[in-house]
């Protein structure tokens, strides 16, 4: 904050949420009697119906014909200059638009630090570093001594129309300086006649040195204030799933934000004296935001796949993004970083849930009492013509071009379940998803085998002979105590492994209510040709998690995969339960059909537990033999795509379930 006569100089960043934070501190411990916004007095109707729209989201729209560009001022809770407009007409506060509409304006958009940095220090010191590093007391010295003490011209011959100003007006300098001379103007007038009013004056901080100096020294033109070039605007809604596309910040930090301003205008509200605790003026951390973001996206993860993310999986992911950040010389990790690192680290699923949750800014879901602003990939809809569209004041926005497959959507609400209920009575399986699978139970089964080889292998003390060669890893642990050479004996294997089942949740009692069940469906899935397994599985039901027309996504609870395919009964059949008394639950029942009907030695059983020690009993007295793999040993993301299949409503649908699938690797 900046003192000077009796104004308040608080210059800022536009679209900062740590600017609009340090706005509603400085206004609650020195509540103003009038504020000056950097806002152009004739955009004033559109820009207070914008504020007082809020928290929905508006943009004031204006067409620049030199530009040939549709430029927009953007009505968002953590712009500090609307914050600053918002707070004037909470309290009843007069709020003065200070700033001149220019059109040609095009100044270069300027590198700046984080304002997340000012959680760390004041905003005075934040404001002295940047003066120094971008020259702004310089630029104002050097400006007075060649356009002020050099010229007692007024500036007001600038103010050209046409194509002469086209010609003109093409220094962002000079209409800058321009700007400056309106604003000083305005500020002086205003503090003529508000001589004893306390006055908070929020601008941006590229031009308050300017300002100054002009001030200083009574530079300034009066009678330029009374010129306010005709402007036709618009004043749009904003829908949900275009924020990322106009503004800065992740429009769920926005949601949180907002929140949080009610929740500390209700505390300061509730003062009797207005004497403020200092607990008040807590700021809001984006960072903490954040972390509200994944936590709910994690919890929704689990919910809709089952699957638990690690403690140290989202410790990679906060790094990563973090990483991304820095790399763009930022402090705090932008919505690309987010989707990217969760992508990176996770998996794509978890990437749309952490995307959608970003994006979900509620208040947007209200119906529009204005005109909602039409956006597509050629740019602005308006009127039926296609425009560019670009911010007023240009600032560093990222494109979000996702790194994700985009998410199909429905032509018509209920047109996928029509499209099941057409084919649910043909169901088949999508056949990339049969290659994976297939080349996946090959995975496990060659592991198997490899387990099985370092089960059935013996290491000797070397005597006489080398056996089956030396075993380095044994000698080179025992060479410093005993200098012994060991080697090893790999005895021979009979037998290959026949079946493999796979339980990712055992589930609950079968003979239970079906409705706690999370896994009710129960299916024999059968060959459509010898390189593929009959497949025996549980899961949740078909047809209610739509993913594309008539296109199902399931959740495997367990499977059993029958390779070579046989003649396999269903085993899901009130008979087959009650021949086989001891199975207590689904994957039981899955292990015990593998064990029925091998055609192999081995059986390669997965799951997160050991069986109960009558399999063990039972495989003996088949000849048979279990082997145990922990479900922790397999890389969570083949097993994610391994769990997560879908099923097709009718085999014409098969080619076209590649646009609404993800590819899958192992």
């Amino acid at each position: 904050m900046i003192r000077y006569k009796n104004l308040l100089i608080l210059p800022t960043y536009h679209d900062s949420l740590e600017f609009t934070t340090e706005i509603r501190n400085e206004f609650y411990r020195n509540p103003p009697d009038l504020i000056a916004v950097e806002f152009p007095e004739n955009l004033k109707q559109d820009i207070l119906t914008g504020v007082a729209r809020l928290p929905k989201i508006s943009v004031v729209l204006y067409y620049d014909e030199f530009l040939k560009t549709q430029l927009y001022i953007p009505i968002t809770p953590v712009d500090s200059l609307v914050e600053a407009i918002r707070l004037g007409d909470e309290y009843g506060i007069p709020v003065e638009f200070i700033d001149i509409f220019i059109k040609n304006y095009n100044p270069p958009v300027i590198p700046l630090p984080d304002s997340y940095a000012l959680h760390y220090i004041s905003l005075k010191k934040f404001y002295s570093i940047l003066n120094n590093t971008l020259g702004l007391k310089k630029r104002a010295k050097h400006y007075y001594q060649t356009k002020i003490l050099n010229s007692d011209d007024s500036l007001q011959d600038t103010l050209k129309t046409g194509k002469e100003a086209e010609q003109w007006m093409q220094s962002s300098q000079e209409l800058d300086e321009m700007r400056n001379l309106y604003m000083a103007s305005r500020l002086h007038q205003i503090m003529v006649e508000n001589s004893n009013a306390t006055i908070l004056v929020v601008i941006g901080l590229n031009h308050w040195e300017q300002i100054k100096i002009l001030l200083d020294h009574k530079k300034i033109d009066l009678d330029l204030t009374a010129f306010q070039p005709e402007v036709k605007t618009t004043l749009l809604n904003i829908r949900n799933k275009d924020m990322p596309q106009l503004f800065q910040g992740i429009p769920n930090i926005i949601f949180q934000f907002e929140i949080f301003r009610h929740q500390q205008k209700m505390k300061w509200d509730d003062l009797e004296n207005k004497q403020p605790p200092p607990e008040l003026f807590q700021n809001f951390d984006v960072l903490e935001g954040i972390r509200e973001i994944l936590s709910k996206s994690i919890e929704r993860y689990k919910i809709e796949y089952q699957e638990r993310i690690s403690i140290f999986k989202m410790q990679s992911l906060i790094k990563y993004a973090r990483n991304l950040a820095l790399i763009e010389n930022q402090l705090v990790p932008n919505l690309f970083n987010l989707v990217l690192a969760a992508k990176s680290i996770i998996n794509d699923d978890f990437a749309w849930i952490v995307y959608e949750e970003s994006v979900n800014y509620p208040f947007s879901e209200d119906p529009a009492e204005i005109p909602t602003l039409e956006l597509s990939n050629k740019g602005l809809f308006l009127n039926g013509k296609h425009f560019t569209l670009r911010r007023s004041i240009p600032i560093k926005l990222k494109a979000v071009k996702l790194p994700l497959k985009p998410k199909p959507k429905e032509r018509y609400k209920g047109e996928w379940k029509d499209e099941w209920n057409k084919g649910r009575f043909q169901l088949v399986s999508h056949i990339p998803e049969d290659i994976f699978e297939e080349q996946y139970f090959h995975h496990i089964r060659d592991r198997s085998f490899e387990i099985l080889r370092d089960t059935y292998k013996k290491t000797h003390k070397f005597s006489s002979t080398l056996m089956d060669g030396v075993d380095f890893r044994e000698t080179i642990r025992n060479w410093p105590i005993n200098q012994t050479i060991y080697v090893k004996e790999e005895i021979s294997i009979h037998g290959s492994v026949d079946s493999v089942v796979i339980i990712f949740d055992p589930d609950n009692d079968p003979k239970s209510n079906s409705n706690t069940e999370k896994y009710p469906y129960k299916m024999m899935w059968y060959a459509e040709h010898s390189k593929e397994s009959d497949l025996a599985f549980y899961s949740t039901f078909p047809g209610v998690n739509l993913v594309g027309p008539g296109i199902s996504r399931i959740e495997l609870g367990g499977v059993t995969s029958f390779y070579p395919p046989r003649n396999v009964p269903n085993i899901w059949s009130t008979r087959f339960q009650k021949e086989y008394p001891f199975i207590q639950s689904k994957a039981e029942t899955l292990l015990t059909s593998a064990l029925i009907f091998a055609q192999k030695k081995f059986i390669t059983y997965v799951s997160a537990s050991k069986p109960r020690q009558i399999f063990y009993t039972f495989a003996a007295k088949l000849n048979l033999n279990i082997i145990f793999i922990p479900l922790n040993r397999f890389n969570p993301n083949s097993l994610h795509s391994l769990r997560n299949l879908h099923i097709i409503a009718g085999k014409n649908k098969r080619k076209l379930a590649y646009k609404y699938i993800n590819k899958r690797k192992i």
